[in-house]
């Protein structure tokens, strides 16, 4: 299977992304690190984790609660 980059943005300065590498097989990349070989629930709380400690990075998450 060839791979399929599904999301890919930047934030604080780092590139996301998520590519299928195969059947319900995922990369994940945040700025210089890559996840390899995951399966459909790793990846994605993987994505989730990647994309919450980029917004955290630019201050767009309240830490202190409301």
């Amino acid at each position: 299977m060839k791979s399929t980059i599904c999301f890919e943005t930047e934030l604080a300065g780092f590139k996301i992304a998520l590519i299928q590498t195969g059947k319900n097989t995922f990369t994940v990349v945040y700025g210089l690190q890559t996840f390899k070989k995951m399966g459909y629930q790793s990846a994605a709380k993987e994505l989730g984790e990647c994309i919450m400690h980029a917004l955290n990075c630019e201050g767009k998450i309240n830490e202190g609660g409301r």
